[in-house]
């Protein structure tokens, strides 16, 4: 028990070293990183670039949205045909017609023609039905009509509409130099017809699905080792859509069911590296910095700090990158510290972000100018404040005695 009182502050710093790795781990993207750096319309500044595996050329988003546009606009809109109300209408045009017509006014012949010429109106009405209210719905010259289970295409013209059917009657009663009966038949009619067609919106919305899932977000393949682009080459049309296709599937099959844990594994044991190097600098050169647990809490709490907000940026946006004010770590260490630690510590720090942001190289090479550049003007820094302080000392006694001059005079 004395010998793990005597280690507490040892196991306290194993316990600080793993969970700091674990931390810093945890904060990284989940995802591959493409080491190249492209724009549209600037020139291949990298070396000429060979297909390093079989991929597809992925449509962009213009592409793709416009085929969804178009299956929107084309795609087939089905009414379905209600037989029941059909067969509802000839039996009540049976008890209508006996009612209007039933007097003995008429001789049987006549009768019989005029009840055959009401069910031909009917026929000739319910052929292909009417349209209800639905029919707002209706983009384009043609539906597809479910009838019987068998849906068919259909023009548009080819249905009526209630507002339609006493144009029909009187027409059709004019062939037969009947028009004197007009009224009557469009009376039966006005209580009778009912639409019988209407919208299907669910399997109008299946259909469009079922379309929009046969969308294709490739266009053509690219065979490994072909050429993508040459040095100095301008990254644009055919090239930047390869360019693109090849990031996403690099950023999308890196970190993959198979390889997820040695990635992993290997993130752990090079930030490890990176931790353990500022441990030994700490027990070697700082030996009272490292015997002092709050001390180094607070070493490795800055260095976490720095790591998580960058992985943040470049997770909503690696362009912005640069924004992160990483050169406050070298700051802060060297306010609390001494500049040697600061900038030892800053230098781990992007080593280890190096493993995340874009353009790695220039990523290291401009954050460690930066911080060197911290670590040797920051000392100089309360001579510049003084001399600010004593040009608005000097300007305000200048103002004041120009403000008395001006009262007296």
């Amino acid at each position: 028990m004395d010998n793990l009182y005597k280690k507490q502050s040892l196991i306290f710093k194993y316990v600080l070293y793993v969970v700091a790795i674990g931390f810093i781990v945890f904060f990284f993207p989940k995802g591959g990183k493409f080491k190249y750096e492209f724009q549209k319309g600037k020139p291949w500044q990298f070396e000429t670039l060979y297909a390093p595996f079989d991929f597809s050329i992925k449509k962009t988003d213009a592409e793709i949205a416009e085929e969804k546009q178009s299956i929107d606009e084309t795609s087939g809109q089905y009414f379905r045909y209600d037989q029941q109300k059909v067969n509802n209408v000839y039996e009540e045009f049976e008890n209508s017609f006996s009612n209007k017509f039933g007097s003995s006014d008429y001789t049987n012949a006549q009768k019989r023609f005029l009840r055959n010429l009401g069910e031909t109106l009917l026929d000739s009405i319910y052929k292909n039905g009417i349209l209800d209210g639905s029919a707002k719905q209706i983009n384009g010259n043609s539906i597809y009509l479910l009838r019987n289970n068998e849906a068919v295409s259909k023009q548009v013209s080819s249905f009526y509409r209630v507002s339609d059917v006493d144009s029909l009657v009187q027409s059709k009663l004019k062939d037969e130099n009947i028009p004197h009966l007009t009224q009557e038949f469009q009376d039966i009619f006005f209580d009778l017809i009912v639409p019988n067609v209407s919208y299907d919106a669910n399997l109008t919305q299946k259909s469009r699905e079922d379309a929009l899932s046969k969308i294709s977000y490739t266009g053509g393949t690219v065979d490994e080792g072909k050429l993508i682009i040459a040095k100095g080459e301008v990254v644009e049309g055919e090239n930047l859509k390869v360019l693109e296709s090849l990031k996403a599937e690099y950023e999308s099959e890196l970190w993959t069911a198979n390889n997820y844990y040695i990635i992993l594994i290997g993130y752990t044991v090079l930030v490890a590296l990176v931790l353990l190097m500022l441990l030994l600098f700490l027990k070697k050169y700082r030996p009272t910095v490292y015997a002092n647990n709050t001390k180094v809490t607070f070493i490795f709490f800055n260095i976490l700090l720095m790591v998580f907000i960058t992985t943040m940026v470049v997770k909503y946006d690696d362009t912005l990158v640069f924004v992160v004010p990483l050169c406050i770590l070298p700051l802060i260490l060297k306010t609390f510290f001494d500049a040697r630690l600061g900038l030892f510590a800053h230098v781990l720090t992007v080593l280890i972000l190096g493993f995340v942001v874009p353009n790695s190289f220039e990523y290291i090479f401009l954050q460690i100018i930066t911080g060197i550049v911290t670590i040797l003007t920051v000392s100089e820094l309360y001579k510049r404040a003084n001399l600010f302080i004593s040009i608005g000392r000097d300007n305000f006694h200048l103002c004041s005695r120009l403000l008395s001059f001006s009262y007296y005079t």
